[in-house]
């Protein structure tokens, strides 16, 4: 704010000068600026003359009333809950900050408002919600219990879970609230590191790279368990991603809705945070291969059938088109490593640049129209060119030229495709006995026409992938 006065000058300048000084420009200073420029405007344009303004200032100071009100600090949360109530712009995750001031001296406020700084700035800067952070934080690091049985805490029942008399020992906050502090400041790095595709380390992962790009921006209560999970070893933790990924896979693909899940994430925590404390390294890796099996892979075969016929059904429509890229590029990805006797999967980014291909031409010619329909009687065209088994990855510049062409014209282009699944429409290798090449080959299918028939059965084909790609294995002790 006194920067502001200071540079005294309109608000592009203003905001030029203040990043010069090396103040980022994010959160409530972004805020102060963008109403800077609010006033700035609304001065400007309204009143021409330092008369017209004196006159706006002389109306303004005779008819707004500024009350400042002056208590101790214990009265000062009760106000602010009051105020709360009333339905003022006050949410959890301020009151919780001021409750933690009733815990510290005086003295300490300002370092205590210091440290609280390194909570609330990250996930602004982030752009991350705070009340869903704190909501996760709870259920990640705490039992819960409530009224209703289902140990999962609401936004707007933060403030009340932090006061309740049964918490406080939980927290421990009224006898170290920089301890409690600390906590979620690790908490926070944690969590703004997953959402960046961190592992528990802070080091770039490619199972986490995989794992973001199932879930995207519309999914997020798996965080609760990577939290919980943040203090296995890093190759346990890289191990639990990937296995939590497979999981994932069954329901976001079946549409399971999220309230299936969240009171078994906030119970399965709990026994997460428990492993996680585990010292024998042998131990660990059991009581984690136990829960995988209990949790996962037993959930996952309840849904077998279901995510069969989901997958039968499924087309270029049928989820969010990034989750459909998703699909392909890890069964594109499977495909490869096992072409290349590769085990350790890498980061999904090779696969972004290939476009989505529609072997049947999703915009096809009369003459290719006609022929399919002549063909494949009582069969629509435009549902079986949507299908997943119609579709492939392939470098742009080849799927330029293939084009809208007939199936026939395509397939020498198909083998020139980097990707051994796109490779494979138009042949298999054959190269020796009993290597991995004749060992995937026998999981794929060659084709050399392309009615309604092979679009089946190249959809069959793909549902077999997907078993062997989203399974759970168990670590070796």
């Amino acid at each position: 704010m006194t920067r502001i006065v200071d540079i005294d000058a309109d608000p592009e300048t203003t905001r030029t000068k203040v990043a010069a000084a090396g103040i980022p420009i994010f959160g409530s200073v972004e805020k102060l600026l963008n109403a800077y420029t609010v006033i700035h405007g609304y001065l400007d344009g309204t009143y021409r003359t330092i008369s017209e303004l004196r006159k706006y200032w002389g109306y303004l100071a005779n008819n707004v009333v500024f009350i400042q009100i002056s208590t101790d600090i214990n009265s000062a949360l009760k106000i602010f809950e009051t105020i709360n109530e009333r339905g003022i712009g006050l949410n959890p995750m301020d009151l919780s900050k001021n409750l933690l001031f009733t815990q510290v001296e005086p003295i300490d406020f300002t370092n205590l408002k210091h440290e609280w700084k390194k909570v609330t700035a990250p996930l602004e800067k982030a752009k991350e919600k705070p009340l869903r952070f704190l909501r996760y934080f709870i259920i990640a690091n705490y039992k819960v219990k409530n009224d209703r049985g289902d140990a999962v805490v609401r936004e707007d029942e933060i403030y009340d879970w932090f006061i309740d008399k049964n918490n406080l020992a939980l927290c421990n906050y009224e006898s170290d609230a920089f301890g409690f502090v600390k906590k979620l400041i690790r908490d926070v790095d944690r969590f703004i590191g997953f959402t960046q595709k961190r592992a528990n380390d802070g080091v770039s992962s490619a199972a986490m790279d995989s794992m973001q790009q199932l879930c995207g921006a519309a999914f997020s209560l798996h965080y609760v368990l990577l939290l919980a999970a943040s203090n296995f070893p890093k190759p346990l933790f890289e191990y639990f991603v990937q296995q939590l990924e497979s999981f994932l896979f069954f329901y976001i693909f079946t549409k399971t809705p999220t309230r299936d899940l969240e009171r078994n994430f906030s119970v399965w925590a709990d026994e997460l945070r428990d492993i996680g404390e585990i010292i024998d390294a042998t131990g660990q890796k059991k009581a984690l291969n136990a829960f995988i099996s209990e949790k996962f892979q037993k959930n996952m075969a309840a849904k077998d059938a279901e995510l069969t016929d989901a997958l039968k059904r499924y087309a270029l429509g049928s989820m969010q088109q990034y989750r459909t890229r998703y699909l392909l590029s890890k069964l594109t990805q499977f495909v490869d490593m096992a072409y290349k006797g590769l085990t350790v999967a890498a980061a999904l980014s090779e696969y972004s640049t290939l476009e989505i291909e529609h072997i049947l031409p999703q915009t096809p010619g009369e003459g290719l129209r006609r022929s399919f329909v002549e063909e494949n009687p009582g069969k629509d065209y435009d549902d079986y060119k949507e299908r997943l088994g119609n579709l492939t990855l392939f470098e742009k510049p080849l799927n330029i030229i293939a084009g809208n062409d007939f199936f026939c014209k395509k397939l020498p282009l198909y083998i020139k495709a980097g990707n051994y699944l796109t490779r494979s429409i138009a042949g298999l290798t054959d190269v020796g006995t009993n290597n991995s090449i004749t060992r995937i080959n026998q999981k794929l299918w060659a084709f050399n026409a392309w009615s309604a028939v092979e679009i089946e059965q190249r959809q069959e084909m793909l549902i077999g992938l997907t078993k062997e790609v989203w399974r759970t294995f168990p670590l070796e002790t």
